[in-house]
């Protein structure tokens, strides 16, 4: 750590010696010129930059329908997923494809089935039924 120090210390000493030896020798007209000719040389140097044409794509009304359709399709649609150990998953994974069905088909049985199956009892009806409710979702 001390040469560390030791080396820093010695590079702040000489920058501050350039600055003072550049403050005390003034430039002359001549050295002044050079710089200035140098810059106006550089930003002269750099070619211009053309822009870029931006290709008008044709609208396509068929795309916006059918676009339109998959969104509606969407907004009832919404997925959900949960923490399973991955054994379960691809045990499910493998009735799912030994079976012909997909893991979501089967994924919503078993939910459906277990909400008939498991009860609530009164006051978690009466939340379940308010928050059914609330979120538009008729009887079913």
């Amino acid at each position: 750590m001390g040469n560390i120090n030791m080396k820093l210390m010695q590079g702040i000493d000489e920058t501050e010696n350039q600055l003072q030896k550049e403050k005390q020798t003034p430039k002359t007209e001549e050295a002044v010129r050079k710089e200035t000719e140098n810059r106006d040389t550089k930003e002269t140097d750099r070619k211009p930059q053309k822009a870029v044409k931006q290709l008008r794509t044709k609208k396509n009304t068929g795309m916006r329908k059918n676009s339109e359709k998959e969104t509606d399709k969407m907004l009832k649609k919404q997925v959900f997923s949960f923490r399973a150990l991955i054994k379960d998953i691809s045990i499910w994974r493998a009735y799912a494809v030994a079976s012909g069905k997909s893991m979501e088909d089967i994924c919503n049985a078993a939910m459906n089935e277990y909400i008939k199956k498991h009860k609530l009892a009164d006051i978690e009806q009466a939340i379940f039924e308010a928050l059914k409710t609330r979120d538009g979702i008729g009887n079913g």
